[in-house]
């Protein structure tokens, strides 16, 4: 942890409270690709807000993650259909990956679990063991 409390920030560029500048070389450990308060981003942001802030889209849906989900459907490198889902965490990613793969192949996915990672993990102490 760093020994300054930040302020503001813009680009690669923090401020901290007493007014110091310094290089931003952790970049929100690495969620900001462009940088802080990018015009596009914020303007995008600011757009949205005036619509609604959020919403979960499995109980209300959203024209913008359909519209995002096929995009990267057309992206993919898949041949047939492609299906896209969003997560918040890489957690939540792979926990869901695993779902669909037990679903698909009407498995536990706990041997493939296995296989791949030899420690105990929480997907091997569920109830499909």
């Amino acid at each position: 942890m760093c020994n300054y409390f930040v302020e503001k920030a813009e680009n690669a560029t923090l401020w901290d409270i007493e007014g110091n500048e310094v290089i931003d070389f952790a970049a929100g450990i690495a969620v900001l690709n462009t940088g802080h308060r990018h015009p596009k981003v914020v303007a995008a942001v600011a757009e949205q807000l005036q619509a609604f802030t959020h919403t979960a889209y499995q109980i209300v849906p959203y024209e913008s993650y359909v519209s995002l989900a096929e995009r990267i459907n057309d992206l993919a490198p898949i041949d047939g259909p492609a299906k896209t889902a969003f997560f918040t965490t890489g957690a939540e990613a792979v926990e869901n990956a695993v779902k669909i793969a037990r679903a698909y192949n009407r498995s536990s996915g706990a041997d493939y679990l296995r296989r791949r990672f030899p420690r105990p993990y929480l997907y091997d102490h569920g109830p499909h063991r």
